[in-house]
């Protein structure tokens, strides 16, 4: 299963629900052409990995690179509900020090400020 992204804004937040695997070729092209559209449109990311359901090296390595390139525009990426096999990589590979991870949806879009 290819991955797939739902996009829903919220004031100047864009949530992205990612669906599928998130691995080297097709998963991180289009996670990074997604992250590259938020970053030209100047709206912070909030990335729902709950329906991911494979993740590698690429994948956790575009989530880095698309937080770089959100970081450095300005703006700010979070991460949204990852299952049990994502958060074991992102506990593993230490991440979680980099990403704000939030388990709510109410609570990742108010830490922006952002309306609900």
């Amino acid at each position: 299963m290819s991955l797939t992204i739902a996009h829903h804004r919220f004031g100047t937040v864009e949530l992205l629900k990612l669906s599928g695997r998130l691995t080297l070729g097709d998963g991180s092209s289009t996670l990074r052409s997604a992250i590259r559209s938020a970053v030209e449109n100047r709206q912070d990311l909030l990335v729902d990995l709950s329906e991911v359901s494979y993740i590698d090296s690429s994948g956790l390595g575009e989530l880095v690179a698309g937080f770089a390139s959100v970081t450095s525009g300005g703006g700010q990426m979070k991460l949204l509900k990852p299952n049990k096999r994502v958060d074991s990589m992102l506990q593993i590979t230490k991440l979680y020090t980099t990403f704000e991870v939030f388990e709510d949806e109410s609570a990742g879009l108010a830490s922006f400020g952002a309306p609900e």
